[in-house]
């Protein structure tokens, strides 16, 4: 006589497929996908959490269409001397609601001053202001969104990564507007976390700062600069510096330890007349080879940076590099540059000897 075979095998494979239609109709399946689309996307450095908050939507995706073009996860050896990774991660507006992430290392460094979406040569550029929190970074508009920019230096002793460092910048745009205090946070957590994420897997031996809590409001140029106030009572990278003849009011980077700095120095007519900028890391290797020997690179390669500076100085640095740059810049208008001479050098004196001591530099030479 024949047993009747038990339905156990049965049961379980319905409890399966209910399982699988709960786990696909609930929504799990989907962020499931966008988990893994980010993380392949950016070889496991940014938490898909993170990225939502920023862009502020649940149906985020790593965007896989640039990456024969710019992506290199997944090119690094293993002892982690390969390059980071360039990815784009979307919302469900495609480009219009975008981040961009790109790593590079100093040594192999392109172009700094143009990813982190500023103009070295422009007098309405925006100021940046300092992440804070023991980071060495700064939050800044660029073009329809807001950048951020994170610089860790490598404390490795031996290896590809000795005496190196690691940029993250971060391009945003088409999500909250950064006029909102929260969102500027949400950047700012955002790079930090992921410049810490992608140290760690890129084997670079970095300090860390502490989370986030505030980021100072962002400033939009020109249109500042009637409404700036009075120089006399600065207390950023401006403070110190004495009002000129002409030289009325200021616009300033809060003091902190940003890896550019500035301070905008505006005449009684609201314009800018000087901009003294402060350069540390990836930017002052950048600006040193400039300053110091003309050279324009290849138009291919990379934007040339100015060279007519007024005055530039040096100070010597912990870490690497060991050197920062510091400029002051003359913006032609109403006032002849010669009378002020004296006064953009003095101040460019004040402004360098006071940013160097912030990021533990000394030494400060004008030139």
């Amino acid at each position: 006589m024949r047993r009747r075979a038990k339905p156990y095998g049965g049961i379980a494979a319905a409890l399966l497929a209910a399982a699988a239609g709960w786990f696909y109709f609930s929504g799990g399946y989907d962020r499931w996908r966008d988990e893994k689309s980010v993380a392949d996307e950016c070889d496991g450095t940014v938490a898909v959490d993170e990225v939502r908050a920023l862009l502020g939507t649940d149906d985020v995706s790593g965007d896989t269409k640039h990456r024969a073009v710019d992506r290199t996860a997944g090119e690094k050896s293993r002892d982690g001397s390969g390059p980071p990774v360039v990815c784009w991660l979307d919302g469900p507006g495609g480009y219009q609601q975008r981040a961009v992430v790109r790593m590079e290392w100093r040594s192999q460094a392109w172009g700094p001053h143009i990813e982190s979406g500023r103009d070295p040569g422009s007098f309405t550029t925006t100021v940046p202001v300092p992440i804070g929190a023991g980071w060495p970074g700064m939050v800044n508009l660029a073009g329809d969104g807001a950048a951020a920019t994170v610089v860790l230096d490598c404390r490795n002793t031996d290896g590809p990564r000795a005496g190196d460092s690691l940029t993250l910048f971060v391009h945003s745009w088409g999500s909250r507007p950064y006029e909102e205090a929260a969102q500027r946070v949400r950047l700012a957590r955002f790079a930090t976390r992921t410049a810490q994420a992608a140290a760690r897997e890129y084997g670079c031996d970095a300090r860390f700062g502490g989370r986030v809590q505030r980021v100072g409001p962002l400033d939009s140029g020109r249109p500042t600069y009637r409404k700036a106030p009075p120089l006399a009572e600065a207390g950023g990278t401006c403070a110190g510096i004495k009002p000129g003849s002409v030289i009325t009011r200021a616009r300033e980077t809060a003091a902190g330890r940003a890896p550019v700095e500035d301070c905008m120095l505006i005449d009684d007519k609201g314009q800018a007349l000087f901009r003294l900028s402060s350069y540390y890391g990836t930017f002052a290797d950048d600006q040193r080879m400039k300053t110091q020997t003309g050279r324009e690179l290849d138009s291919a390669v990379t934007k040339p940076l100015r060279t007519d500076f007024l005055f530039r100085a040096e100070a010597a640095c912990p870490g690497s590099p060991r050197q920062a740059v510091f400029v002051v810049d003359y913006r032609d208008g109403d006032h002849d540059a010669k009378p002020q001479r004296g006064y953009a050098r003095e101040a460019l004196r004040e402004f360098a000897e006071r940013s160097a001591a912030r990021h533990g530099c000394t030494h400060v030479k004008l030139f």
